[in-house]
């Protein structure tokens, strides 16, 4: 069973710091970084608070799904870590979420539009009546012809938001506004410096900052290594209490996680109909 570390505030400064620093781009280092990890982290608190209740309730009847998505990570080449990130920004775990705005069919853990439902043999309405796994398994159906490129979380990002992934460091620009105004409009959250562009490493900040999952640097020595379809790679989960009851524990700084919660619907980021 996966070990989750919970961690006080000054382990969750420390780590997220150096998060910062792998993915934030250039300009945004000029604020000093534990100023603007805290500023990002207490803005996206009530998110991780539900992404997390949604998921206990998902571990709670379905626990299965933990090994089956370290299982999916492994087959893919990427580490769990980056899935849970990226489910958990865009849909807080909520498996019939659907984006709310007239028009839009996002549905699902990665909130996948119609056209790409019906290219994976699906539709978003059946989507939402999947179970957890089953959209798991329909998520590693569509992240397939990404496998051996998805190494980092902002990899893994660009993939479910824009249907691609751009080689290059986190300073790669994915929209802007001046170009993409609408896009950009639409996905304004995710522009976290409001420089009126959306980075390559603002995409991994801000899945990170609501799913709140880090792999143990031990536990893999590069994209992929560490993962197994056992379900035994280690986890930090910054701040909260670990997602499943049943979850070991390993040291003093390890808590048990309380009794799972009801679920909530909560607001989600609002996408573009393209790409997913």
């Amino acid at each position: 069973m996966a070990r989750i570390i919970r961690l006080g505030s000054l382990g969750i400064t420390f780590v997220l710091l150096s998060v910062l620093y792998t993915y934030a781009p250039a300009q945004r280092r000029k604020d000093r970084a534990d100023d603007f990890v805290l500023r990002l982290f207490n803005r996206s608190d009530a998110r991780h608070r539900s992404a997390r209740r949604n998921l206990e309730a998902i571990l709670r009847t379905q626990p299965e799904f933990w090994r089956e998505i370290h299982a999916v990570a492994w087959r893919l080449g990427t580490d769990p870590a980056w899935l849970l990130n990226v489910m958990a920004c865009e849909s807080s775990f909520d498996p019939d979420a659907r984006n709310p705005l007239p028009g839009q069919t996002s549905s699902g853990l990665l909130q996948i539009i119609e056209r790409t439902a019906r290219r994976l043999g699906t539709t978003t309405e059946a989507i939402r009546r999947m179970s957890p796994m089953d959209q798991l398994r329909l998520a590693e159906k569509y992240l397939e012809p990404f496998k051996g490129r998805l190494n980092t979380l902002p990899d893994v990002y660009m993939a479910v938001f824009r249907g691609s992934i751009v080689e290059g460091g986190d300073e790669i620009v994915v929209v802007d506004h001046a170009r993409d105004p609408r896009i950009y409009a639409l996905n304004r959250p995710l522009d976290l410096n409001n420089d009126r562009l959306i980075t390559k490493g603002e995409l991994g900040l801000a899945a990170l900052s609501v799913g709140r999952f880090l792999p143990v640097p031990t536990a893999r020595s590069g994209a992929g290594a560490g993962n197994n379809p056992s379900g035994r790679s280690s986890f930090v989960l910054g701040r909260e209490k670990a997602p499943q009851s049943s979850i070991e524990g390993a040291g003093s700084a390890v808590e048990r996680a309380p009794q799972p919660r009801r679920p909530v619907t909560r607001s989600i980021y609002i996408r573009r109909e393209q790409g997913l």
